[in-house]
């Protein structure tokens, strides 16, 4: 099956339409696009699904050297679409669900990742970067780890990669309070690598930045950035936990009433 491919992801949700994501390749680059601009490119499980497939074939294709994330329209992602994981109560927290096959195929990627963020990056939008080698940004996007609000627990991992980048007090504050987080501050933080003016500069360094390392000797690029890779704890067995915590939390009535009250609005969900 060719990467060439837009997944066009079954009926529409109970939210509206369930979007799409877009697999462009060029030689050794894959580009996958959350196209769901009119819904702030909000996760459906579908989507999840699309996107876990796409890193793994992209992951196990020889010809494949670096794999870029971004959003259409105005925004990365803002978070999971509640009315869709409402929907599919049985798949949403499970220990098969597409969103922990997602994160777990980024995480387990030997391919170089890259994320180009311009907007919000919401909930899973903002935990998943924490897998990426490259995060850029422009000026007017934010991370917003918004899931002790939502009656949840983080995902990806984050409660473990936060504490370890930032240390404990400050992986609270961002993870506790679910403050927004400016690209800037994102930046000061170690969280985003570099923040530019516009769309159009973000994409232009993106491009130089994939043009290095598609020019780079692959062994040595591969072999640098396992060992870039944290040791210690493992992230996977963090992702599972984190998933069957969320699961027991929104199976309590005060959990599952404030996620109710809610789905109308999926740029809120974590």
């Amino acid at each position: 099956m060719t990467l060439d491919r837009t997944f066009r992801l079954g009926r529409p949700s109970a939210s509206g339409p369930a979007g799409k994501v877009r697999v462009d390749r060029a030689g050794a680059l894959v580009t996958l696009t959350i196209d769901r601009p009119d819904k702030g490119n909000a996760l459906t499980l579908a989507m999840y699904r699309a996107l876990a497939d796409a890193v793994t074939e992209a992951d196990a294709d020889p010809g494949v050297r670096a794999i870029v994330l971004t959003g259409a329209g105005q925004d990365l992602c803002a978070g999971n679409d509640l009315a869709d994981f409402r929907a599919h109560p049985g798949t949403a927290l499970t220990l098969s669900s597409p969103v922990l096959e997602f994160h777990k195929a980024i995480r387990r990627s030997h391919t170089v990742l890259v994320a180009a963020v311009d907007g919000a990056a919401v909930g899973s939008g903002a935990t998943a970067l924490l897998h990426f080698d490259l995060v850029y940004a422009t000026r007017r996007s934010h991370l917003q780890y918004a899931f002790v609000d939502q009656g949840v627990v983080p995902d990806a991992a984050a409660s473990l990669l936060l504490p370890q980048r930032l240390g404990p007090q400050r992986a609270a504050q961002l993870l506790l309070l679910g403050a927004r987080v400016s690209a800037a501050q994102a930046a000061q933080l170690g969280l985003v690598s570099e923040v530019f003016e516009s769309r159009e500069h973000l994409d232009t360094r993106v491009a130089e930045q994939v043009a290095t390392l598609l020019a780079a000797p692959e062994a040595a690029l591969k072999a640098t950035r396992a060992l870039l890779r944290p040791t210690g704890a493992d992230p996977l067995l963090r992702m599972s936990a984190e998933t069957a915590t969320s699961a027991r939390l929104l199976s309590t009535t005060n959990t599952s009433t404030r996620v109710v009250s809610r789905t109308g609005d999926p740029t809120s969900a974590p």
